[in-house]
Order: structure tokens, then C-alpha cells, then sequence
């Protein structure tokens, strides 16, 4: 086989690819139209809450949050420190640079390197961030 006869079946096929391309698309499709007037069919993720008593009748009971069932008498877990230093607020795991709730042996690791690693005015600042996480656990 010479090149002559190589280039001309490389060209057969890319136009043979090329064709099969344009006919598998298929034409101009249409866009999905958006029925804004339409009830939505899908269930409510939480379904609100019933009031327990007469009193909580009218806007009181509207005003109550849906909670979800797996999530009822469980109080959210704040991970965060924040403690004030110069007067800024700051986290104390993000200035560790530990993530949130990361375990006392953790921060104390990330403390102890970044004393090692910082001039001697920044070692406060540091000490108040390990000291704000100690004082919370």
C-alpha cells in the first residue's frame, strides 16, 4: 500500500465518520416548555407540623419550624471556635489550620508547629486560639 492509497482511505473515512455524525443527530429538537401553572406533583420533603393544642391555632403555628422526623430533639453541634483578638473575630480551627472539631491531639500538633513556625509577636495570637479551643472541650 503507498501513501496515495493510504491518505485516500483515511479521507473515505473521516467523510464516512463525518456523514454518520450529521444524520445521527437527529435534526433541530425543541425546547422543553415550562408549565409554571402546573400543581406540583412531587410530595413535600417535611410536612408541616400540626398544631397539639387550641392555643396553637393561627399564626403561632405558622410561625413553628418543620422539622424532620430523624432530626426531632437533636440540638445541632456547633464545631466552630471563635475568639476575639485585636477586635476581629477569628475561628480558632481555621487559624490552626485544623479542620472544625478536630480532636485535642490534632490542634495541639498544629499549635506546637505553628509556634515553632511564627516570629515571637505572633505567638499570642496563636496561644489564644489553642487556649479558645481548650476552654470549649
Amino acid at each position: 500500500m503507498n501513501s496515495q492509497d493510504f491518505l485516500t482511505l483515511n479521507l473515505v473515512g473521516a467523510g464516512a465518520f463525518v456523514v454518520w455524525y450529521l444524520l445521527s443527530r437527529g435534526g433541530e429538537k425543541t425546547p422543553t416548555r415550562l408549565d409554571m401553572k402546573a400543581k406540583d406533583s412531587a410530595p413535600p420533603l417535611i410536612e408541616p407540623e400540626q398544631p397539639t393544642s387550641a392555643k396553637e391555632v393561627g399564626p403561632v403555628a405558622a410561625t413553628r419550624a418543620a422539622v424532620h422526623p430523624d432530626l426531632q430533639g437533636v440540638r445541632p453541634k456547633n464545631l466552630n471556635v471563635i475568639f476575639s483578638y485585636n477586635s476581629h473575630t477569628w475561628d480558632a480551627y481555621e487559624v490552626l489550620g485544623v479542620p472544625a472539631g478536630a480532636s485535642i491531639k490534632t490542634v495541639t500538633e498544629a499549635y506546637q508547629t505553628q509556634i515553632r513556625r511564627c516570629d515571637k509577636g505572633s505567638i499570642e495570637f496563636f496561644e489564644t486560639a489553642y487556649n479558645a479551643i481548650l476552654n470549649k472541650k
